[in-house]
């Protein structure tokens, strides 16, 4: 069973999955963080490239986006069958110039345009929606007799040329109930074709939900034995859809009370310690994340084989839930400790294997090197959280890193509203000027706080230290000590 933790109150929205009551997943919203992942666009084709079967077209970001022939929209292909698709250029299809509809599947990174799609989707809390997909797919985990009902219904609520994918989540629910989420998403397309036609080239036609939406889309609701949440309008919100949702009151911060602030700062560190003692080093390099196993202070009671076999076994473990919480993505090697045989190598793969199919992610385990070092890859769906949340260190030349000056600034905001509704007047916030200036920008954050703040300069790295609380009067008077801005 999950249950997930949310602070939903501040400008910065943070949600912590648990399972087994480990936190396994911590997911970050800030509106600094524009994501397009899901966005549907009209564009316009810059680029057709007959060599690689593929075609850039501009959606009005940085980069222009990549679409491969295979994956431009069903109508531009029909009426040819996928053999004599294959045969065809795709000059044949679109060309320089045509305004097409597509969909971001992937974020562009780096000098990288976003990956692109014509093969639409809307996805719902039960079903996904596909105006061009053809097929009628339902989940696999269902018994056969409840496959063949929903295959029945699909059929008759759809044309040949839409397709619709059943979520297992579907399994206990009415028919009507999915029905109504049908038509939703199907008056989603006729928007989106509606302002196709009257929409500049290119334009955005239609913005995916994030954060939180997706989430509760991706997890069943039959999986969630409780939410807990610290903002009226998300608890209200929760609970008219009938989740387990609880409304956290408490003034210190549901994440400091729940012990997740702790979880996220051991989230950033490099080594990761074991429960019988040994250790994981986690090293980010520009192509891959590289990760190493040692038994630290493990000695065992049966000798080395014993020691070094149940060190791989717990590593293997924290691992796959490592890469979740991190948001690790791309290409993962693994240095296990050396064993003694293929059998004890065999036992690990095989918990690894089991463990990443936790992951809401793609991981694709592809097995030991002749080196013996395991080779992973895992689908990226979310900003690494060093990457969010760190920057390079100045004082050490960038080789360290610390938290950003905008993790700082939100951590800041936490703080104050902490003061909401007590008996301080005022604080005095000593901070570097980079969090102030971010902090100052928040919205409507001093009314929020509801006590009056005084800021006094600080140098060096990110970072702010609450110096007096107390009335006005003497919060004045302090302030005459330090060096206000």
């Amino acid at each position: 069973m999950i249950e997930l933790i949310m602070n939903m109150r501040a400008t910065e929205k943070r949600v912590a999955v648990k399972e087994q009551d480990k936190i396994v997943e911590l997911l970050l919203e800030r509106p600094t963080i524009h994501h397009i992942e899901g966005n549907i666009y009209v564009g316009r084709v810059v680029n057709v490239l007959p060599g690689m079967q593929a075609a850039f077209v501009d959606i009005g970001q940085k980069q222009p986006g990549y679409i491969h022939r295979d994956h431009l929209c069903a109508y531009q292909l029909s009426p040819l069958s996928k053999g004599e698709k294959e045969k065809k250029s795709i000059s044949h299809f679109v060309h320089q110039g045509e305004a097409i509809l597509v969909q971001v599947v992937k974020e562009g990174e780096g000098t990288k345009g976003p990956k692109l799609t014509g093969l639409i989707e809307f996805p719902g809390l039960h079903i996904v929606y596909q105006p061009f997909g053809k097929y009628k797919a339902i989940s696999k985990k269902m018994s056969e007799h409840k496959r063949k009902q929903w295959r029945e219904l699909l059929f008759s609520w759809c044309t040949e040329e839409e397709g619709v994918i059943v979520r297992t989540a579907s399994e206990q629910t009415p028919a009507d109930v999915v029905e109504v989420e049908l038509l939703e998403l199907q008056q989603q397309f006729i928007e989106v074709q509606n302002k196709m036609a009257e929409s500049p080239v290119p334009a955005l036609l239609h913005k995916e939900d994030h954060f939180l939406s997706r989430l509760l889309r991706e997890i069943p609701k039959s999986e969630i034995k409780l939410i807990e949440v610290d903002d009226a309008p998300t608890f209200q919100a929760l609970k008219k859809q009938q989740y387990p949702v609880r409304f956290y009151q408490g003034k210190e911060g549901i994440f400091a009370r729940r012990g997740m602030e702790q979880e996220l700062e051991k989230a950033l560190k490099k080594i990761v310690w074991l429960p019988s003692g040994g250790y994981i080093i986690i090293e980010h390099t520009e192509a891959m994340t590289v990760i190493d196993v040692n038994t630290g202070k493990f000695i065992g009671k049966s000798g080395l084989q014993e020691t070094v076999l149940k060190t791989n076994k717990e590593a293997a473990k924290e691992i796959a839930r490592q890469l979740r919480l991190r948001q690790i993505g791309g290409i993962i090697i693994v240095d296990f400790i050396d064993m003694a045989n293929k059998d004890e190598q065999q036992q690990v793969l095989q918990i690894v294997q089991a463990e990443v199919k936790k992951d809401r992610s793609i991981v694709r385990v592809i097995g030991f090197t002749e080196l013996h070092l395991l080779q992973l890859t895992r689908k990226k769906i979310r900003e690494p959280l060093t990457n969010l949340l760190l920057q390079a260190c100045d004082p050490c030349h960038g080789k360290g890193a610390v938290y950003s000056a905008e993790t700082i600034a939100y951590q800041l905001e936490r703080e104050l509203l902490e003061y909401k509704g007590s008996d301080v007047e005022a604080v005095i916030i000593e901070v570097t000027e980079e969090v102030r200036e971010i902090a100052i920008h928040l919205p409507n954050l001093l009314e929020r706080v509801g006590v009056e703040v005084f800021f006094a300069k600080k140098i060096g790295v990110p970072s702010f230290i609450v110096r007096f609380t107390g009335t006005i009067v003497d919060a004045k008077e302090r302030l005459k000590t330090l060096e206000p801005y």
